[in-house]
């Protein structure tokens, strides 16, 4: 993610090839190509660099090399201030973040330590943030591109905004305007600010399954191993004998039973993100649709921006324009472990907006996880141009699993029911007498 933010500040596009954890005869393919056999890695026509700093410098110095700083101490600033997020805030994530995700066991005495220790990191930068909009004057450079991944989901899960007004509210103003920034966007998605603090899972978690398997694959590479040493043996023996040489080596060798095991169900998860190698979509027949008299672009700064989003609906009937775009009910049908926990709901509801991240500009609206106690539901509500369902929503990986229900804005239900949607996402608040656990606008 922080080489993708790079890469759209810098302007320029880099291919992906998005390769799952799990995927090991593809990840096999790939292993010669970085020099370190770890992901990701980058091709160049020098060679190939991995490790996601180093692509991030190579790429840096290439095309913008002054956000590395201007002289020899701003230089050295900025390295300071890189090197104090990758290794001190990254840190802290794996005892505060780890156990909030279920990735890691939560050991207390770590966890108070080090969120004490993230408090007073925070206010490192704020001094810094004293009198520049950045960490190194007035304009962006590499130490802000690290900062901001580090301190991401912190900001998210950890910190509420009680204590980012109260204790650091020049390094919160400085992360929401990087986050608002369209290279952010583009990069990591919408960043939702943290209102709770969400709890970290105190209980034992089962082991890793990526884990378990490249245990697994170091056993089977021990027995490999060992089994070509005796195979090896097994043939200096097989030399001496020269009656029975032809027929031992024209005798096909066995193949090793291998046991079979039953596949874990695949769980979408934060740490395979970006998962999706979206493209999108050239000359898209949205385009070539008559000019409509409905202006989306204006509705969704406006709508946004009002505080009484109940009285701007009016407005919005009177300027609807039913031949040109359409609006539609999602409700996602989830099998019956999927949307047990809220993170699991919102990992999926994640996934379907990341997969439509490139049809934003022709739609507006509200997915949103709604219920609770175990019993999470996927809907909402958007209006989008034309009055199909478009090549991108039938794209989605997961689309014979959304049932969409077109709506007539000349039927008053259906009126109220985008009123719901659409004025009702804080999480105190109920739609259809489920709790907006978690709803955001999409625009």
């Amino acid at each position: 993610m922080e080489i993708l933010h790079t890469s759209n500040i810098l302007g320029i596009s880099i291919p992906l090839e998005n390769i799952k954890v799990d995927e090991k005869e593809k990840r096999d393919s790939f292993e010669d190509k970085t020099p370190t056999k770890t992901f990701p890695f980058l091709e160049t026509k020098e060679g190939n660099i991995s490790q996601s700093e180093a692509i991030i410098y190579y790429l840096v110095q290439k095309h913008k090399p002054e956000l590395l700083g201007q002289n020899i101490f701003e230089k050295a600033k900025i390295m300071q201030w890189t090197e104090f997020a990758n290794c001190e805030i990254a840190k802290c994530n794996r005892s505060i973040i780890f156990p909030i995700f279920g990735w890691d066991e939560l050991n207390k005495e770590d966890y108070n330590k080090d969120s004490n220790k993230i408090k007073e990191y925070s206010k490192l930068m704020e001094n810094q943030l004293e009198k520049n909009e950045f960490i190194i004057g007035n304009k962006i450079s590499l130490a802000d591109i690290s900062l901001f991944a580090k301190i991401r989901f912190l900001m998210m899960f950890h910190f509420p905004e009680q204590m980012r007004n109260k204790l650091f509210p020049k390094v919160s103003k400085w992360f929401e305007n990087i986050m608002n920034t369209k290279e952010a966007v583009k990069a990591y998605g919408r960043t939702v600010l943290c209102k709770n603090p969400l709890k970290p899972f105190g209980g034992k978690i089962n082991k890793n399954k990526h884990e378990n398997e490249n245990k697994e694959n170091k056993e089977d590479k021990e027995k490999n191993e060992g089994k070509k040493e005796k195979d090896k043996n097994q043939n200096k023996k097989e030399k001496k004998d020269k009656k029975g040489k032809k027929e031992n080596e024209n005798k096909p060798k066995e193949k090793p039973k291998e046991e079979k095991k039953e596949k874990e169900p695949y769980v979408p998860g934060l740490l395979e993100v970006p998962r999706f190698n979206i493209k999108e979509i050239e000359n898209n027949p949205l385009d070539s649709l008559p000019q409509s008299k409905f202006d989306l672009t204006k509705f969704k700064d406006e709508f946004i921006k009002s505080q009484d989003k109940s009285n701007y609906l009016n407005n919005f009937w009177t300027t609807f324009d039913p031949e040109g775009y359409s609006l539609w009910y999602i409700e996602y049908n989830n099998s019956a472990n999927e949307c047990v926990t809220l993170f699991r709901t919102c990992v999926i509801k994640g996934d379907i907006l990341e997969q439509l991240k490139y049809f934003r500009k022709y739609c507006f609206g509200v997915l949103g996880a709604y219920g609770g106690n175990g019993a999470y539901k996927i809907k909402g509500c958007m209006v989008w141009r034309g009055n199909d369902i478009p090549q991108e929503i039938k794209a989605i990986n997961c689309f014979n699993k959304i049932t969409l229900k077109k709506l007539d804005c000349s039927q008053q239900k259906d009126k109220e029911l985008v009123s719901e949607y659409w004025t009702k996402i804080d999480e105190k608040e109920k739609v259809f007498d489920m709790p907006a656990i978690d709803a955001r606008y999409f625009y």
